[in-house]
């Protein structure tokens, strides 16, 4: 097949997608229509997606000007913190797995575009950012998680100067409070281990929903499809008809074991079933959910949000997960969940369990008129010292659900002996 024929087949190229980069023990689709949305309809979802997220009008008229932005260190843990003129700060807990490889653009690619810059501001300077010394081509979960730290340093420190918490920085909230699921991400382990391991979550902290891993992580085995065969019926049994339950395949199928596996939990009314094909395979990703009545979830991994709006237009996926660090923070993705609102579809975000990935979530979801009752949880595991701010404790779910909090900018106040004990990393 020569390269013309290549792109008359499949429409690869009016997709954005590579031939390269083969999909390994996954098979490959067949070819299918490629689906242009609407001119009326994109130009919609770009409006919505467009309008100002930060309530500049709640930030007072005086400037709040960037003095520095730090990365600090202890036992391995890392944290932003931003400074004011006046020495206000604004602090932030980063994912300890990742940010170790990821801090240095912070220095690099973002600071000599925000210090000596008002952080009213913060919605243009990140756009100035995105294009500062070609910064676009940066572009991934490294420097879009390193803009999402960032951004909560910053709102942290606008929610203390303004004494509102976060999530009132970029609208009103329409809940108190937030349900959760419970999100194992063992895959090694038995079907019964994870089962009971579930049940165990669940009693801890009274979650009403779970999630749990398909396939072999973008990769089929015989032995992932026998114990996916056998935990999708056992989950159903164990928890009962009244509790929800999710899957998620971290892109591990072809088309057809997707669709099969898809069948499979339609059969025991599971609520949706995310990530069932490689993540950026969006052609057939759209296939799977077209064969399905099950919802197809996704977003997690794209830092795209041309394609997330693709995705959404063509029913590709009809739950909307933008990670709250991959995809650049808590604005850009308010942006996607606006989309999603105009084709009435829900957002649930993703989010990693480490670097108060809980907390983050519960101030974002606050704010959706369009997401579902429950929210992804995986405890409290962040290893440092900080309490609910006017409140005291850890912040942790009770009765299946999360308080929203209320108290200035995080909502949450690290030990003051513990910061200090932090040491500045080099850049």
């Amino acid at each position: 097949m020569d390269r013309r024929d290549l792109l008359k087949s499949g429409g690869l190229a009016a997709l954005g997608l590579s031939a390269l980069g083969g999909p390994g023990p996954v098979a490959a689709a067949p070819a299918c229509t490629p689906f242009a949305p609407p001119r009326e309809l994109t130009e919609r979802l770009r409006a919505a997606a467009a309008r100002p997220v930060l309530r500049t009008d709640r930030l007072g008229s005086d400037p709040v000007i960037i003095a520095s932005i730090d990365v600090l260190r202890r036992d391995g843990q890392y944290f932003i913190r931003v400074r004011d003129r006046d020495g206000a700060e604004g602090w932030t807990l980063t994912n300890s797995e990742q940010f170790p490889a990821m801090y240095p653009l912070i220095g690099l690619k973002l600071a000599p575009v925000f210090v000596g810059r008002d952080a009213r501001d913060l919605e243009a300077l990140q756009a100035e950012a995105y294009l500062y010394d070609s910064n676009y081509k940066w572009q991934g979960l490294a420097l879009w998680s390193c803009m999402a730290r960032l951004e909560l340093a910053l709102l942290d420190l606008l929610g203390k100067r303004t004494g509102l918490p976060i999530n009132r920085l970029l609208g009103d909230p329409v809940r108190s409070s937030t349900g959760v699921y419970f999100a194992n991400g063992d895959r090694a382990r038995s079907a019964e281990w994870v089962v009971e391991r579930l049940q165990r979550d669940v009693a801890r902290s009274g979650a009403k929903a779970v999630k749990f891993k398909l396939g072999a992580r973008m990769a089929e085995t015989e032995a992932s499809t026998a114990r996916d065969r056998k935990l999708i019926p056992l989950m159903r049994q164990a928890f009962g008809p009244d509790m929800v339950l999710y899957a998620d395949a971290n892109g591990s199928f072809g088309v057809d074991s997707a669709i099969t596996m898809g069948r499979l939990l339609e059969e025991h009314d599971y609520g949706f079933f995310e990530e069932p094909v490689r993540w950026d395979h969006l052609a057939e990703t759209k296939q799977v959910a077209d064969a399905l009545t099950i919802p197809i979830a996704g977003g997690e991994q794209d830092p795209s949000l041309w394609s997330l709006e693709w995705q959404l237009a063509s029913g590709a996926i009809r739950i909307v997960q933008p990670d709250l660090i991959y995809f650049g923070g808590l604005i850009r993705s308010l942006r996607v969940a606006r989309m999603a609102e105009v084709l009435g579809r829900k957002c649930v975000p993703h989010i990693s369990g480490r670097g108060l990935g809980s907390l983050y979530v519960t101030h974002f979801a606050s704010l959706l008129p369009n997401t579902t009752d429950y929210q992804e949880y995986k405890g409290d595991p962040d290893p440092v010292p900080y309490e609910v701010t006017g409140k005291g404790g850890r912040f942790v779910a009770v009765d299946g659900r999360l308080p929203v909090p209320t108290a200035p900018g995080l909502g949450i106040t690290f030990d003051p002996d513990y910061l200090t004990s932090l040491e500045p990393v080099p850049a």
